[in-house]
C-alpha cells in the first residue's frame, strides 16, 4: 500500500492513502441482529444490491464486537457495500492503516460571519447585516467560550460581526433529533448531506421503516419517495405506515404491545415536509419548524450537524397542520420503546418543543378582574391602555418593556397592556411525562410571556387569575412533563431566552456593565433550567422575501430567529453532542450534566433580584433607574429584566475543542470503554 503524506504543517499531517488490489476494511452495520445476516451476504456469492458479487474472506470476525468485523475487499467493493440499508460505515482498517487525526479539526474550513445585531432605535427593528454570504449562528461562539463572549459591544445601533472558524470534536451523529413543530422543509440547503439527499425524515411516516424495515420489505411497500419533485431515498407508503401505528397487527410481532396511536389519513410527505403543495393538500406554511431543526442539526447553524433530523408537524396557530400535539408526544414514547426492542444501545432521542399554550389577562377599560396575589384575594381595574398596567395587578404584570434612549430623549417601548401566561392541558403535561418515562430527553422553550415559573416553595406559587386554579405562575402543559409536588429539576428541561444586546456601561440599574441578560419578554422563575442565546441568532428561512438569500442555492432563505422558541434548539444542538458519547443517559441524567458541564456561571443581568425590592413587581416607572440616559441603548423597565429566582446557568459547550478523544479502561475479562 502507497501512503501519501500532505500537511499543512509538520505536527498536523493529513493522510491520504492510495489502497492496493485488496485491503482489509472494517465493516459496521447498523444493529447488532444486522450483522449474522450481512456477514453471510458478504462471504457468499450472491446477487443482492450493496452487496459485493462474490466471495469476500473475512480476516477478523471480532467476536467481541456487536456490529463489526474486518474483510479484505477492493475500493470498488467497499463503495458498493456501502450503499447496503443495513450498512452503517466502511472504512479501513484502523487497526492495519493507522490514520492521525489532525489536531486542528475546524468546523468551517474557512472564516464564516458570526453577526449579532443590536437592536435599533426601536424593540423589534433589526440593523442589516450578513453581507457575508458565508455565515453561522452567533450562539455557537456564545456557547463555547460564554465568559469571555465576543460581542460585548454596548451600542445597540451596530451589528458586531466576528469572522472566524469554530473547533469541534462531537457531531451529533446517531442521535434522533425531533422537532415538533410547524413542518421541516426539508429540501432546504441546511439539511442535504454531501450527496445534495434531505437528512430530513418524519416519525410518522418513515420512522415505522426505520425500527421495523423486514416487515415493511416482506409486504412490498417500500418505494423512493418524492418530494416537490425530488428524490428523497427509499420509504415506504403512507398508509403502510398509518398502519404501523394504529394497528398492532400491521408489525413484528415484537412491536405488538407497543400500544397504538391514531394518525389523522390527512398527514402526508407533502404536508409534514413540503414547501409548495406538491399535488397534495396543507403544504407548510410556517418556517418556525425549519428554523429550529436548522439550530439544532443544520450544516451551518446547528452544532449537531451530524445528527438525524426527525419532523413531526403539529397544529400551530395559523400553520394549518393536522396532528395534535399530544398524539405527536405519544407517537414518541412508542417511537422509542420500539428503538429499545430492537436494540439494547439505540439511537437516543431527544424532542425540541418550541411551542406552548398562552393565555392573556384581561385589560378591558373599566373593566374589574379578580384575582390572587401572595395570600391576598384582590382585583385591578382594567386601563384600556397597551403602555399602562393596571395598578394592584401584582403578578398580572408580565408586560414586556424596553426603554431606549435614541438620542432624542427615551422611548417606552413594549408589547401589550395585558398580562400573559403559559397555560397548557394536564394532558399534555402527561403526554410529555410519558416520553421521558420511555427514555426520550423533553426539552422545551420556557415561553414568551415574561411569566415566572415557581416551585412549590416561592411566595408567588399560589397566584391565580380569574377563578382559583387557574394558576399563572407555575409550569404547565409540555413545560411541566411530571406529576406530584411542583419540585425545581422535574420533568422537562425548561430553557429561558437571552438577548442579544449587553447591559450599558454606566450599571445604573445596579447591574455590572456589558452583563449578559435575559431578553426582556422571557419566562424567568425558579423552574428554568438553563439560559441560552436566542434573540435574532441565525437560523434556515422558509418563504420568499425573507431577509437573507442562500448563496448555495437562490431559492432559499434564511432568516433572524427568536424567542425561547430559539433558545430551546439551541439548547437541544448542545445536549445532541453530550448524548453521543453518553447514550444511555436519563433526562435526568442530562439535566444534572447541564447543570455542571453543560452550563457556566456567570453573572446575569438581574436589576431588582430580591422578592420584595423595589421594580420586582412595579408599576411605577421609575426614571430614575429605569430611563436610558445615553443614546442608543437599552434598559429593562418595570422590573422586567428580573430572573425572579432563576439561576444565573447559562448554555456551555464543553466539546467546542480540538481534543481527540481517546479510549482508555479495557480490561482483560471483558472490555469496557470509556471516553475521556
Amino acid at each position: 500500500m502507497d501512503v501519501t503524506i500532505v500537511g499543512v504543517s509538520s505536527d498536523t499531517p493529513v493522510i491520504n492513502y492510495t489502497p492496493s488490489t485488496i485491503d482489509e476494511y472494517i465493516v459496521v452495520v447498523n444493529l447488532p441482529e444486522d450483522w449474522e445476516t450481512v456477514h453471510n451476504y458478504i462471504i457468499n456469492e450472491n446477487d443482492i444490491d450493496g452487496i459485493p458479487n462474490r466471495k469476500i474472506d473475512c480476516s477478523n470476525t471480532q467476536e467481541f464486537s456487536l456490529r463489526t468485523a474486518i474483510y479484505e475487499m477492493s475500493v470498488a467493493e467497499a463503495d458498493i457495500l456501502k450503499t447496503h440499508e443495513k450498512v452503517e460505515s466502511v472504512e479501513l482498517s484502523p487497526d492495519k492503516y493507522p490514520q492521525p487525526q489532525s489536531t486542528d479539526v475546524v468546523r468551517y474550513n474557512k472564516n464564516v460571519a458570526f453577526n449579532k445585531p443590536i437592536l435599533t432605535n426601536a424593540y423589534g427593528t433589526e440593523s442589516t447585516g450578513y453581507t457575508n454570504g458565508v455565515r453561522s449562528n452567533w450562539s455557537h461562539l456564545f456557547v463555547n467560550d460564554p465568559s469571555s463572549e465576543p460581542y460585548q459591544g454596548v451600542g445597540i445601533s451596530t451589528v458586531d460581526t466576528v469572522n472566524r472558524d469554530v473547533s469541534y470534536s462531537l457531531t451529533g451523529k446517531n442521535v434522533d433529533t425531533i422537532t415538533i413543530d410547524s413542518g421541516i422543509g426539508a429540501l432546504h440547503p441546511e439539511f442535504l448531506d454531501a450527496e445534495g439527499k434531505t437528512r430530513v425524515k418524519d416519525v410518522i411516516l418513515d420512522g415505522p421503516f426505520k425500527v421495523d424495515p423486514d416487515y415493511f420489505t416482506g409486504i412490498g411497500v417500500t418505494y423512493n419517495k418524492v418530494l416537490d419533485g425530488v428524490d428523497i431515498g427509499v420509504g415506504i407508503a403512507t398508509t403502510s405506515a398509518e398502519e404501523w401505528w394504529e394497528n398492532a397487527a400491521k408489525r413484528s410481532a415484537k412491536f405488538s404491545s407497543l400500544g397504538t396511536v391514531s394518525i389523522p389519513s390527512t398527514y402526508t410527505v407533502g404536508q409534514a415536509l413540503s414547501k409548495t403543495s406538491s399535488g397534495e393538500a396543507n403544504p407548510i406554511l410556517d418556517a418556525h419548524g425549519t428554523s429550529c431543526a436548522s439550530q439544532i442539526g443544520g450544516k451551518s447553524f446547528g452544532l449537531a450537524f451530524e445528527s438525524n433530523i426527525w419532523n413531526l408537524r403539529i397544529v400551530l396557530s395559523g400553520d394549518g397542520g393536522v396532528l395534535g400535539g399530544d398524539t405527536a408526544l405519544n407517537v414518541c414514547t412508542v417511537w422509542h420503546n420500539a428503538k429499545k426492542l430492537n436494540s439494547t444501545n439505540p439511537d437516543p432521542t431527544i424532542l425540541n418543543l418550541s411551542y406552548g399554550a398562552t393565555i392573556s389577562t384581561g385589560n378591558d377599560n373599566g373593566s374589574t378582574y379578580s384575582h390572587h396575589y401572595r395570600g391576598n384575594n384582590l382585583t385591578y381595574t382594567g386601563s384600556g391602555s397597551d403602555n399602562t398596567i393596571p395598578s394592584n395587578s401584582g403578578a398580572c404584570r408580565n408586560n414586556k418593556y424596553f426603554t431606549v434612549n435614541s438620542g432624542s430623549g427615551s422611548a417606552l417601548l413594549g408589547y401589550t397592556g395585558t398580562g400573559q401566561y403559559n397555560a397548557g392541558s394536564p394532558s399534555s403535561s402527561s403526554a410529555a411525562e410519558n416520553a421521558i418515562a420511555a427514555g426520550c430527553i423533553v426539552v422545551s422553550s420556557a415561553g414568551n410571556t415574561n411569566q415566572k415559573l415557581c416551585d412549590k416553595d416561592d411566595v408567588d406559587f399560589g397566584n391565580w387569575v380569574t377563578i382559583s386554579n387557574n394558576y399563572m405562575n407555575r409550569a404547565r402543559g409540555v413545560q411541566q412533563g411530571f406529576s406530584g409536588d411542583h419540585d425545581k429539576d422535574k420533568g422537562t428541561i425548561r430553557v429561558g431566552a437571552l438577548d442579544c444586546a449587553v447591559e450599558p456601561d454606566d450599571e445604573k440599574q445596579g447591574v455590572t456593565k456589558y452583563s449578559v441578560r435575559k431578553v426582556v419578554y422571557s419566562a424567568n422563575g425558579s423552574m428554568i433550567d438553563i439560559w441560552a442565546p436566542a434573540e435574532f441568532t441565525m437560523a434556515a428561512g422558509y418563504a420568499t422575501g425573507e431577509t437573507y438569500q442562500r448563496t448555495d442555492d437562490s431559492n432559499f432563505y434564511d432568516r433572524w430567529f427568536n424567542g425561547t422558541s430559539a433558545a430551546c434548539p439551541n439548547t437541544c444542538s448542545v445536549i445532541a453532542l453530550y448524548l453521543q458519547s453518553n447514550r444511555g443517559a436519563t433526562q435526568s441524567e442530562v439535566r444534572d450534566w447541564l447543570k455542571t458541564s453543560g452550563s457556566k456561571t456567570i453573572a446575569l443581568s438581574d436589576p431588582y433580584s430580591g422578592v420584595n425590592d423595589t421594580g420586582y413587581w412595579s408599576v411605577a416607572y421609575n426614571a430614575t433607574y429605569d430611563a436610558s440616559s445615553k443614546a442608543n441603548q437599552s434598559y429593562n423597565v418595570r422590573g422586567n429584566g428580573n430572573l425572579r429566582g432563576a439561576p444565573n446557568r447559562v448554555l456551555f459547550n464543553p466539546f467546542a475543542n480540538d481534543t481527540v478523544r481517546s479510549i482508555s479502561g479495557v480490561s482483560i475479562s471483558g472490555v469496557s470503554i470509556t471516553n475521556s
